[in-house]
C-alpha cells in the first residue's frame, strides 16, 4: 500500500468515526409526508387496492365474492391443502427452547382449535391480510391465550410511517394503535409500501361480476329462444281488439298449451335453430370460471373436465407450491402467537418454532424389495434406512431393526441385540474371507444358511406328499413309475419356489455388487 492509499484509508476511517449516531438511530429520512404523499394525512394509510379504490368500498366487497360456487370451492381447497399437512413444533429448530417452555407451548397448541385458526389465517391470502385478536386468560398459574379470533379486516388500518396496526373505532378518522401482544397480522406479499397485502380475491372480482351478469342474460336468452314462438295471423281487415284477443290466446297457449282461435286465423310455431349466438353466454361463463380457478388455485386443469393426466400432474405441483406458501403464512402467525406467550410468561426465553411439513409416501417397490431381502437373511443398517426412506436423524434408534423395513411385522427398532446381530453377521463374513473364501461367496453361504430350515422342510413335505401317497399303493417298479407320473400334476412346489426365488435374488444382488466393486 502506497503512502497515498494509507492516508486515504485513514481519512475514511476518521470520517466514519465522526458520523453522528443520532442521525443513524433517528427517525426515517424517506417518509411519506416528506415525499409529498398526502394520502395518509388523516393518520391512516388508505388501502391501495385498485378495485376498492375505484369503487370507494372496503373489504366487505371481497367477502361477498365468497358466495360464488367456484370461489367457495377454491377457498375450501386452499384450507384443506394446509390442513392435510403434518404440523407441530420443530424439534431441531427448537433446541434452544427450555424443556418446560416447550411443554407449555405444546399444551397450548393442543388446547386451541387449530383447525379453525388455520382456516381463518389461510384467508390472509384471500383478503391480502388477516388480523386475529389474542384472548388472554389466567390458566395454570400462567397468562395464556385462551383463543385466537380473526376479526373483519375493514375494522383495521395501518400507520402511514411505521406500518403499525391501528384499530378504527366508530367516529375516529386517525384510528388508534393497538396494544402490544394483543393482535397478530398475517398476509400475502405485505410490505412497508403496502401493508394491506395483495388479495387474491381482487383478481377474481371482475370474473365473478361478469359471471353473475352473464348468467342473468343467459337465463333471459334461454327463456326467449329456448321455446318456440307462437305466431298468429289475421286478415288485414282485423281490428286491434281482434289482434289483442288473439295475442292473449297465444300467451295462454304458450303457458297452458291450449288455445282457441277463429277459423279464419292461423297459428304457426317458429323455433330458433342454428343461431350463432346461442353458446356465447356459455363460453363467457366458462372463461370466467377458468379465470377464477387460475387466480385462486394457480391453474384450471385440476378442475376442468377436458384436462389430461400430464396437465393435471403439472397443476398439482403448482397447487403444492401454493399450499406451501399458505402454510408458511399460517406458521408465521402461530409462531408470533407462541412468541407473545413466551415473552409474557418467560421473558428472555427463546420460543419454540411451529412448522408444517408434508409426509412423503414410502416407495412400496423399495419396501417390498427390502422385505424380500430380510426374509432371505439380509440385515440393514440405520444409515440405509435414513437414506432410502428419507427419515430424519432420531426417527430410528442407533441400530437398524433386525426384522426388515420400518413398521414390518416383527421389526423392533432399537431392540437390544440388534446391533450385536448386525456386527455378528459382518464378523461371519469377515471370517469367511479370512479362510481363503471369496467375500461374495461367503455372503451367499451365510444368507443360505440363514434360510429357515422349518420352512424348507414344510415346503418339501408339501411337495412330496402326493408322490408318497401314490407310491404306498404300488407293488412293482413299473407301478411306482406310473404312480409318480400320475401324481406329478398334484405336487405343489409354490412354497419351495418362493424360497428358491429368495436365494437366487440374494445371489444376484451379491453378484452385481461384486461386479461393481471389481470395476472400481
Amino acid at each position: 500500500m502506497t503512502p497515498d492509499q494509507t492516508l486515504n484509508a485513514q481519512t475514511f476511517v476518521a470520517s466514519a468515526q465522526q458520523v453522528d449516531a443520532a442521525v443513524l438511530t433517528g427517525p426515517a429520512i424517506a417518509s411519506r409526508l416528506r415525499a409529498g404523499d398526502l394520502t395518509s394525512i388523516f393518520g391512516l394509510l388508505p388501502n391501495p387496492d385498485p378495485v376498492l379504490k375505484a369503487m370507494g368500498a372496503d373489504m366487505r366487497v371481497y367477502r361477498s365474492l365468497l358466495a360464488d360456487p367456484r370461489v367457495k370451492s377454491a377457498r375450501k381447497r386452499r384450507w384443506s391443502a394446509v390442513l392435510s399437512m403434518e404440523h407441530g413444533l420443530d424439534r431441531e429448530a427448537s433446541t434452544a427452547t427450555p424443556a418446560r417452555v416447550r411443554k407449555a407451548c405444546e399444551a397450548l397448541l393442543a388446547r386451541l382449535d387449530l383447525q379453525r385458526i388455520v382456516r381463518q389465517l389461510t384467508d390472509g391470502a384471500m383478503y391480502g391480510f388477516r388480523v386475529a385478536e389474542i384472548m388472554w386468560a389466567p390458566m395454570d398459574g400462567l397468562i395464556q391465550p385462551a383463543d385466537l379470533v380473526a376479526k373483519p379486516g375493514e375494522w383495521f388500518g395501518f400507520d402511514p410511517e411505521t406500518a403499525a396496526l391501528k384499530f378504527r373505532p366508530r367516529g375516529s378518522l386517525q384510528g388508534e394503535l393497538v396494544p402490544a401482544r394483543k393482535f397478530i397480522v398475517v398476509g400475502s406479499m405485505r410490505s412497508w409500501e403496502n401493508p394491506y397485502g395483495e388479495p387474491d380475491l381482487a383478481s377474481v372480482f371482475w370474473p365473478v361480476t361478469f359471471k353473475r351478469g352473464g348468467l342473468k342474460f343467459w337465463v333471459q336468452f334461454v327463456e326467449k329462444y329456448g321455446m318456440p314462438w307462437a305466431v298468429g295471423k289475421l286478415p288485414r281487415t282485423s281490428t286491434q281488439e281482434e289482434h289483442d284477443a288473439l295475442a292473449d290466446k297465444l300467451s295462454a297457449m304458450v303457458r297452458d298449451a291450449i288455445a282457441t282461435v277463429p277459423d279464419d286465423a292461423s297459428v304457426e310455431l317458429l323455433s330458433i335453430s342454428g343461431s350463432a349466438n346461442s353458446d356465447m353466454h356459455e363460453r363467457m361463463l366458462n372463461w370466467c370460471n377458468a379465470e377464477i380457478s387460475v387466480a385462486l388455485l394457480g391453474n384450471n386443469q385440476s378442475v376442468e373436465a377436458n384436462s389430461n393426466r400430464a396437465s393435471a400432474t403439472a397443476a398439482q405441483s403448482v397447487e403444492a407450491a401454493l399450499r406451501d406458501d399458505d402454510a408458511a403464512m399460517v406458521a408465521a402467525g402461530i409462531n408470533e402467537l407462541l412468541a407473545h406467550f413466551v415473552a409474557v410468561n418467560w421473558p428472555g426465553a427463546t420460543p419454540p418454532v411451529f412448522a408444517f411439513w408434508q409426509t412423503e409416501e414410502i416407495d412400496e417397490t423399495l419396501a417390498k424389495r427390502d422385505e424380500t431381502l430380510r426374509k432371505a437373511g439380509a440385515t440393514f443398517t440405520t444409515q440405509y434406512f435414513l437414506r432410502a426412506y428419507k427419515l430424519q436423524p432420531g426417527d430410528l434408534a442407533d441400530a437398524a431393526p433386525p426384522g426388515g423395513v420400518p413398521g414390518a411385522p416383527g421389526a423392533a427398532p432399537g431392540a437390544p441385540g440388534a446391533a450385536a446381530g448386525a456386527d455378528a453377521t459382518l464378523a461371519s463374513f469377515a471370517e469367511g474371507a479370512a479362510a481363503d473364501v471369496p467375500a461374495d461367496q461367503a455372503a451367499i453361504d451365510a444368507a443360505i444358511a440363514r434360510l429357515p430350515a422349518d420352512e424348507i422342510q414344510a415346503a418339501m413335505a408339501k411337495l412330496l406328499a402326493p408322490a408318497l401317497a401314490a407310491i404306498q399303493d404300488a407293488a412293482t417298479p413299473e407301478q411306482v413309475q406310473q404312480a409318480l407320473a400320475e401324481a406329478w400334476p398334484d405336487m405343489d412346489a409354490s412354497a419351495l419356489e418362493t424360497l428358491m426365488e429368495q436365494a437366487y435374488f440374494v445371489a444376484d444382488v451379491v453378484g452385481r455388487d461384486s461386479a461393481v466393486g471389481s470395476e472400481q
